[in-house]
């Protein structure tokens, strides 16, 4: 049986610190029936003169023709894929040499599943240190109540089905949590099959968790929320934890940009003891410590 070809998306904007290793660990690939789209963003460093060295067929180049808003370029490069199936890759992230061929399950699955993903290994470039992305066992089928309550699907482990996509492309209006929003909808429609193991290295480094970048998720959070209708079931069941979510990254963005004032009296109107204990620690560091403890959710 001939293997299907998948399509491995990378959005380039000035990528060129990381992208040889990003690229070396698509080359390294046990698989190798995939192309290569690679959309450059208008880069002004050296990002297209790195990824031209490498001659190969499979590796296609497109150039966007003014800067893009993320999304945008996701979408540009969906409409370029040939593939049975679309995965993606940052240029600061690398697979295992093990990544695709492991899934051949899910590329000979029924037509029940629309996309499968699996845990990572965050890598804390401060650090130097690898860790798992959850160690709690992922959940396979619909997980669209299991994501509400805590999102543990990270783009990068991604493979969707292509015919799926024109249903659920990203949404352009979102600049931070267009992927949390694109998997929310693909839960929604499609059963989505799990592995455990750790393929993908995901860097984490101060450009992920800037200030700027916190004051917009939240911001997005809340018009994402605005936007659900929370008479749809697995909306309403979990809308006491959603609107909990928004108001925890409230507080940390308010922490982070030197708003204490009266925010402890917030903090101790908080329900959950886990996140009212979190917050005060948040409270009483130094701001320069406070972007290497908080994550997303």
């Amino acid at each position: 049986m001939k293997k299907k070809l998948i399509s491995i998306i990378i959005n380039c904007y000035n990528g060129e610190k990381y992208l040889l290793k990003t690229l070396t660990s698509i080359i390294n690939q046990k698989y190798n029936n995939y192309e290569v789209i690679f959309v450059d963003n208008c880069s002004t460093d050296s990002s297209a003169k790195i990824y031209k060295k490498i001659k190969d067929k499979r590796f296609k180049y497109f150039k966007t023709k003014k800067k893009i808003k993320l999304y945008n370029g996701r979408n540009f490069a969906l409409n370029k894929c040939k593939g049975h199936f679309i995965t993606f890759l940052d240029t600061d992230d690398w697979w295992n040499p093990n990544f695709l061929i492991s899934r051949s399950r899910f590329f000979n699955s029924s037509k029940e599943y629309g996309f499968c993903f699996s845990n990572c290994y965050h890598y804390f470039e401060n650090k130097k240190k690898y860790k798992f992305f959850t160690k709690e066992k992922l959940p396979s089928g619909f997980i669209l109540n299991n994501l509400l309550k805590f999102y543990f699907v990270k783009l990068g482990t991604i493979i969707i089905k292509r015919k799926i996509i024109s249903f659920i492309k990203f949404n352009s209006n979102y600049n931070i949590i267009g992927d949390y929003d694109f998997v929310i909808r693909a839960s929604k429609k499609y059963k989505a099959m799990s592995f455990q193991d750790a393929l993908v290295n995901i860097r984490v480094h101060d450009k992920n968790f800037s200030h700027t970048n916190r004051k917009m998720f939240y911001l997005e959070f809340k018009q994402w929320l605005k936007n659900q209708n929370f008479d749809e079931i697995y909306f309403k069941k979990n809308k006491f934890i959603l609107f909990q979510k928004l108001e925890y990254l409230r507080l940390v963005y308010l922490l982070i940009h030197n708003k204490k004032i009266n925010l402890i009296y917030d903090i101790l109107k908080i329900k959950s003891i886990f996140q009212k204990l979190k917050l005060l620690i948040i409270y009483f560091l130094p701001n320069f410590m406070i972007k290497f403890k908080h994550k997303y959710f």
